[in-house]
């Protein structure tokens, strides 16, 4: 499960880097941001987003 949601992660990540370079100029995203998608694609991400971003894992413990 949770190498589908790193897989996910950094195809989404790949997604939104190819469209910034597409879109050259005209692109909305930060130097930041395009950092941060560089560095999810090269080192992928780190275990803490992973686990806060499925929702539904982990509910119940009490």
């Amino acid at each position: 499960m949770e190498s589908t949601m790193i897989n996910n992660a950094v195809s989404l990540a790949k997604t939104k880097l190819e469209r910034h370079k597409a879109m050259g100029k005209n692109s909305n995203l930060s130097i930041v941001e395009v950092a941060q998608l560089m560095d999810l694609v090269t080192f992928g991400p780190s275990i803490p987003q992973v686990t806060n971003s499925m929702l539904f894992f982990g509910y119940s413990i009490n």
